[in-house]
């Protein structure tokens, strides 16, 4: 297949976003700025790579688990024995922590709009392992039965996986998208932004390569000419002596009659650092971060208010996580007929500081929604035996009849193994 067939045969599928081999084969796409921004250029600012560093690593060490619903009444319980459980919250294959996994897809979901998971299952068609594949190196079209084919390029072969609605082999998670197959990229949507970003840093650099005054005039006597060769000496020799952050504020030598006439506009006039911060502001918004997390400590960071915007980045990280939990309850789980699904705990983020939580611990015990057992397990700290599990009541909020007798919650078991096999198997129509 020729190039010219590729463009036309992706336009055909009426996917949205153009595959990041055809931006960079035509080297990037350039910005007002002059910058070329494409997604590793991109990284190479600190501010994208912070955004994108968090936001992954946030959701790599979120503890995942897998979980079953209890009839009707919205209870679950976790299933620690449900084969899908150690994949997803240990190790999603023989090479890979389940941080590490879910760090390198949720990188490429954000640069990319995009990531993908090879689903690796055994003869009856159970998830084994879950392998990263790059989305930098990912196509989807589709083949003449309208089907999904998702072609993954390495360097000796291409490979195709066809989309199998029952058992998908792809785990294809999605940022916003236009069409509801391809999410778009945050870098190529906001190019303008971080390719200004990107021009502004090499602003800088080139202002401190080039010394104190990167710009200027060597102004000799009136009458003065210059042969080719004195030319050539007389700016080697000042660039020698002046150029670079280690020769800076040097004392300017001239000969009888010269002079040094700086024509640059300076850093204070032209606004330089207010607009590397105001770049900084883009990226966060960019990616729904408070600046503060990306290190600009302006007006809207102070003391007061720090605590309800890390409140606000676990708002906006919990769009990340739904996408996640949809697609693995969808391709891993059968959604629609299994009584188990996913849910990352984020209850660690949602942390105040400890006065906070000991007062709404406090609150929670009095009036009877925690026991001593659900503080402890908050806090990290061990269960302290049956006891620990009785929940308090205040006497004149108890219904008419129970006299405020304390009651205990009746611990929920979990299935065993085999219990579980067959419960996914009954729901899932493929009992033997």
């Amino acid at each position: 297949m020729g190039l010219l067939d590729r463009i036309f045969g992706e336009r055909r599928a009426g996917l949205a976003s153009p595959s990041s081999w055809l931006l960079e084969a035509w080297g990037g796409q350039s910005t007002a700025s002059g910058s070329t921004v494409t997604h590793e250029t991109a990284l190479r600012h600190p501010a994208v790579f912070r955004a994108v560093s968090l936001i992954s690593s946030t959701v790599g060490q979120l503890p995942l688990k897998v979980y079953r619903r209890l009839g009707a009444s919205g209870d679950k319980v976790a299933e620690p024995l449900h084969r899908l459980y150690p994949i997803l919250h240990h190790s999603p294959n023989g090479e890979m922590t389940s941080l590490e996994f879910r760090e390198a897809l949720q990188g490429d979901l954000c640069l990319y709009g995009n990531a993908f998971g090879q689903i690796e299952r055994d003869r009856q068609g159970r998830v084994v392992a879950l392998w990263p594949l790059q989305a930098s190196k990912m196509q989807i079209t589709r083949d003449d039965d309208r089907r999904l084919l998702y072609r993954y390029q390495t360097d000796t072969r291409i490979h195709e996986f066809a989309h199998e609605p029952v058992r998908p082999v792809i785990l294809h998670l999605r940022a916003f998208s236009a069409d509801g197959i391809v999410g778009r990229s945050p870098i190529q949507v906001a190019r303008e932004s971080i390719g200004a970003a990107l021009a502004s840093d090499e602003y800088g650099a080139r202002f401190f390569g080039s010394g104190a005054a990167p710009g200027g005039v060597l102004q000799g006597p009136r009458g003065a000419r210059l042969t080719e060769q004195a030319h050539q000496r007389l700016r080697s020799s000042w660039e020698a002596a002046h150029r670079g952050v280690s020769r800076s504020h040097r004392v300017a030598l001239l000969e009888d009659g010269w002079s040094w006439n700086p024509i640059s506009v300076g850093n204070r006039d032209s606004q330089w650092i207010e607009s590397r911060q105001m770049g900084i502001v883009d990226i966060a918004r960019l990616f729904g971060l408070p600046p503060w997390m990306l290190f600009e400590m302006g007006h809207s960071a102070n003391y007061s208010n720090v605590e309800q915007q890390a409140i606000d980045f676990t708002r906006e990280i919990g769009g990340w996580l739904r996408r996640w939990e949809s697609q693995i309850d969808r391709s891993l789980l059968s959604a629609r007929t299994s009584p188990f699904f996913s849910r990352f705990t984020i209850e660690g983020l949602l942390r105040g500081d400890i006065a906070t939580r000991y007062q709404a611990y406090a609150t929670g015990r009095q009036w009877g929604w925690l026991s001593i057992n659900d503080v402890r397990r908050l806090e990290d700290l061990n269960a302290i035996g049956p006891a620990g599990d009785d929940y308090m009541e205040p006497l004149n909020m108890a219904p008419a009849g129970l006299g405020g007798a304390p009651t205990t919650e009746t611990p929920i078991e979990p299935l065993s193994e085999a219990a579980s096999a067959r419960l996914l198997n009954m729901a899932t129509g493929e009992l033997q």
